[in-house]
């Protein structure tokens, strides 16, 4: 499925009218290329800074969630990740927030895929970011729903792995993912909400041939079960790095990791890797299929 369109032009000559009006000791700073994702715009700034603008009115929520709790949260961060250094204003020429990030170097994890070795890195990152959410924490509502609410989604999508596992010279082993997901669903939510960075897909991790290299787009940042982030992991890294950033979280995480939260993370990776391998984007739909792999549901024919 493709991104959609800007709502609002977003061009170079924009960006540098925003940075001269605005901020003025930054304007000399050479403007890069364009990132876009679904939901923002990125211009890379000199070597060391990027702007990063809303593409659609509805991405202006998540703008001022990162400009308000991202600068507040990250202060105490101390894994690679992007930070805002500089808040931009709405204009004339541009009607929405927008904001100067620190750069960040390396390459996706999803074209470069992290070695079993990140996972240690990667799990003591979230132990950084799930701590207890403010009151007033925004809630996701793709991520910050209970797994109970899943199971319609989760159930359509294991049909669709075994309709389509038989071409790839697999087939759904059913046994084995319905009793992770009832395992999960079981588990109960033992822990307090917590942020989360509720998008840790690896489109949003950063690789340096293989190791841990940053965290990227904390537009989604929400309140929710930490158990969402950690499921995530299966996207990212082998069963070995998965594990090893588990026993990492639970060395240094409030609380540790328990036997329930571990069980919930399971069950939310296979729902997202079942998710996954139904994008049309092939790169994405390989991630889905490598990570239910990873899960050991898959078995040959």
């Amino acid at each position: 499925m493709p991104s959609p369109a800007d709502e609002v032009p977003i061009t170079p000559d924009l960006v540098t009218a925003l940075l001269a009006g605005q901020h003025p000791d930054l304007a000399h700073l050479p403007l890069g290329r364009r990132y876009a994702g679904w939901d923002m715009a990125m211009y890379r700034l000199g070597d060391d800074l990027a702007v990063r603008l809303p593409r659609r009115a509805a991405s202006v929520g998540s703008m001022t969630t990162e400009l308000r709790w991202v600068r507040e949260l990250g202060a105490a961060w101390t894994f690679p990740t992007q930070r805002v250094v500089r808040a931009g204003e709405p204009s004339a020429a541009y009607p929405w927030p927008w904001a100067v990030v620190t750069w960040l170097p390396g390459v996706t994890a999803a074209e470069v895929p992290l070695d079993a070795s990140a996972g240690p890195d990667l799990g003591r990152a979230l132990a950084q970011v799930h701590v207890p959410a403010a009151p007033d924490a925004p809630h996701n509502d793709e991520q910050s729903i209970p797994l109970s609410a899943r199971v319609h989604v989760v159930l359509r999508s294991l049909a669709h792995v075994e309709e389509h596992a038989p071409a790839r010279g697999l087939r759904l082993d059913r046994e084995r993912a319905e009793r992770l997901w009832a395992d999960a669903l079981a588990a109960p939510v033992d822990v307090p909400r917590t942020w989360i960075h509720a998008d840790l897909h690896p489109h949003n991790l950063l690789s340096a041939e293989g190791r841990f290299a940053g965290v990227l787009d904390w537009a989604d940042i929400a309140e929710g079960d930490p158990a969402t982030d950690l499921g995530f992991l299966w996207l990212a890294l082998p069963a070995a790095g998965v594990r090893a950033a588990f026993d990492a979280y639970r060395a240094v995480a409030t609380g540790g990791l328990s036997d329930a939260t571990a069980t919930r993370a399971h069950g939310t990776g296979l729902a997202l890797a079942a998710g996954w391998v139904q994008w049309d984007e092939a790169t994405t739909r390989e991630i889905g299929w490598r990570a239910l792999t990873e899960l050991d549901v898959l078995r040959p024919l």
